[in-house]
């Protein structure tokens, strides 16, 4: 036996004892991520990173979120949630670099697996580790940050390197690119050492795939992370998930899911889906000019988000004053002042427009989308108006009509237009990337409550026929907003059929009794937990959130849920802008309710459906006065745009049923 190495004796040793360890070997072929907290396409394509740059021209790339636990996800939270393939973070407080390494394990473990039970996201530290150890496989780590990463559960590193070394011995690899300062001139420098670190890397690699991925915020949190894949085999591409739907853009988790999937190990409890490339005709510059335009894309609406939230705010508030004034002093309102609300309620569907140019690849991108949300504002309100003209609340029809055009044909494409926009999906926050937020689904809800009320309040055919119509609309843009492979929205259908509901029984002049709005409520709690259930029902890959939701109910994680949700709520309840939009509406509706100003029928409709949609939203959502007071915004100018009926003008629409 002298003649057999002792390494393969020991293999067999541990087969016949049922123990598989992991022994570090060449590992021509496998997976090396190069992790490099803060980085960019901006600096892959600055000149400091020739070697990277070059690289890039033939690989895969995305733009990649990085969001952990907090707004910046420090260079510990990146590690942690690539480790646990769910969003974990370090200790509360600054910025800390990784512990060091000492006795093959990670210092300052015990704190970080502390810090992930306390987040309540259910992330398990070293879970990557743990897994590929359970496999028989090992994970080399380069640095104290990718100590954390390839960590198991007890923060133990087998395999360790301070340097990259000339070949790694694991099929999987992890590598502490280091932290991307602030400063411009240190950046550069740092972006060099980066450079010749990915250099050393592929080298290393003997022809294995090498992961470029910027595994967290570092100094900022203003921009998604650069992600480039060099793999000969699979050539460039854009890289996307099934987590994100999105060409070019993946979560972190996601790279979690991958390495676990190349090394076919089993990739459970981890929230992240295995990325997959995308075939594009586009010429590699080209690749990396767009996930440059979109890193300024979402990096100017995340700044500019706040300002514009804000003057809408002031402009609503400014409005309804102005309005409740009128309607005290008993004047009535004149036509550029309903023009102006007009235009305040357009502002948020107008933001989604605007997307339509590309703003971005300006010199001053600020600026720019500031001209063109202008240009889009002033159109759809001068349609708007011209809509009024022709017909009673017509600047309501006219306005629903665009935006369930915008939001629902957006959907149905892959919400391309709602992602990195100010009022749509964050990339930075990573929160969701397809379907519909919480602020496009109350202008959606507002858009559809219209539309349905103002057909199911027409003056002609017979009830079936008045009614029949309107419901299939509320049933086509419930389905648009909530079904898993559009939509997925599980919070949003409920308030979609409860306010249709409300509205089509007002138009038809059926009485809502206590029992029938129970039965209303169980029929869509039924609805909706059908539809989950059948999306949990799909293999785990292709569930959306609906059916990922359904499992955690499972698995006991309800409660950090809702504990969650409930806290994310409390703090939207106490952000100024919302609550003076919210207090706005509130104040004006007061004056005008004891001024004694009426309703059209049709206009009395739709504000109730909205007032249940924009209640249930709030009460189901996790998003605070988000929705009531966008509902308020793009609803009660509209509302007020009709001039005051009269008694000879309003009459009945259809008889009162019991």
């Amino acid at each position: 036996m002298s003649g057999v190495p002792v390494a393969w004796f020991l293999v067999l040793l541990g087969a016949l004892g049922g123990i598989a360890p992991a022994v570090a070997e060449p590992a021509d072929g496998g997976m090396v991520v190069v992790g490099v907290p803060g980085l960019t396409w901006a600096d892959v394509d600055s000149g400091a990173m020739p070697a990277t740059r070059r690289l890039a021209d033939g690989a895969g790339v995305a733009s990649m979120t990085v969001r952990a636990v907090r707004s910046r996800a420090c260079a510990v939270d990146g590690w942690l949630t690539l480790s646990a393939g769910r969003r974990a973070a370090g200790p509360v407080g600054p910025c800390l670099p990784p512990g060091p390494v000492a006795d093959g394990r990670v210092t300052a473990w015990d704190g970080y697996v502390a810090a992930a039970d306390a987040a309540s996201y259910g992330a398990v530290p070293g879970l990557l580790g743990e897994r590929m150890g359970a496999a028989g496989r090992c994970v080399e780590a380069v640095g104290p940050g990718a100590a954390i990463g390839a960590a198991d559960a007890q923060g133990r590193v087998e395999h360790y390197e301070a340097s990259v070394p000339e070949t790694f011995s694991c099929p999987l690899v992890l590598v502490d690119g280091g932290i991307l300062p602030p400063d411009p001139a240190a950046r550069g420098v740092a972006l060099t050492r980066v450079d010749e670190i990915v250099r050393r890397s592929v080298d290393a690699a003997r022809g294995g795939t090498v992961w470029v991925a910027g595994v967290g915020d570092g100094a900022s949190s203003i921009r998604p992370r650069a992600l480039l894949v060099i793999d000969d085999a699979a050539g460039g591409g854009e890289l996307t998930s099934p987590s994100t739907r999105q060409p070019g853009l993946v979560q972190l988790q996601d790279l979690t899911a991958t390495l676990l999937d190349d090394q076919g190990v089993p990739d459970s409890e981890i929230t992240g889906r295995p990325v997959d490339a995308v075939p594009s005709d586009a010429s590699a510059a080209d690749l990396v000019a767009d996930r440059v335009g979109f890193e300024v894309r979402a990096g100017t609406l995340r700044s500019v988000s706040p300002q514009v939230t804000g003057w809408l705010a002031a402009a609503f508030a400014a409005w309804c004053l102005a309005v409740a004034v009128l309607a005290w002093r008993g004047r009535r309102m004149p036509s550029w002042l309903r023009g102006a609300g007009v235009a305040v309620a357009l502002v948020p569907t107008a933001t989604f427009v605007a997307n339509l140019v590309p703003w971005w690849s300006a010199g001053a991108p600020a600026v720019a989308f500031t001209v063109v949300l202008a240009v889009v504002v002033a159109a759809l309100t001068a349609l708007a108006v011209v809509a009024e003209r022709s017909r009673p609340l017509g600047a309501l029809l006219a306005a629903s009509l665009v935006t369930l055009v915008v939001l629902g044909g957006d959907v149905l494409t892959g919400s391309g237009l709602q992602l990195a926009s100010v009022f749509g999906q964050n990339p930075t926050v990573g929160g969701r990337f397809y379907g519909i937020g919480n602020t496009s689904y109350a202008v959606y809800g507002v858009a559809t409550m219209a539309v349905v009320g103002l057909l199911a309040t027409r003056r002609s055919g017979g009830l079936r026929h008045t009614l029949g119509l309107p419901f299939l609309v509320l049933l086509l843009c419930a389905a648009v907003e909530g079904h898993p492979s559009f939509g997925a929205d599980f919070g949003g259908p409920p308030g979609l059929l409860l306010g249709g509901l409300v509205v089509l029984t007002a138009a038809a002049g059926v009485r809502v009794t206590p029992v029938r709005a129970l039965l209303a409520v169980a029929g869509v709690g039924l609805v909706t937990g059908t539809v989950a259930v059948l999306d949990w029902l799909r293999p785990p890959e292709s569930r959306t959130h609906l059916g990922e939701f359904v499992q955690t109910v499972l698995d006991g994680g309800l409660d950090d849920v809702i504990g969650r949700k409930l806290s994310q709520n409390l703090t939207n309840l106490t952000s100024p802008p919302l609550l003076t939009m919210t207090l706005a509406a509130v104040v004006l509706g007061i004056v005008l309710w004891r001024v004694g100003r009426p309703l059209s029928t049709p206009a009395s409709v739709v504000l109730r459906g909205s007032a249940v949609m924009a209640v249930v939203g709030f009460a189901v959502n996790d998003s605070g006065l988000v929705v009531p007071a966008f509902a308020a915004v793009a609803l009660v100018p509209l509302l007020l745009a009709e001039p005051a009926p009269t008694a000879e003008s309003e009459a009945p629409v259809v008889r009162s049923r019991p």
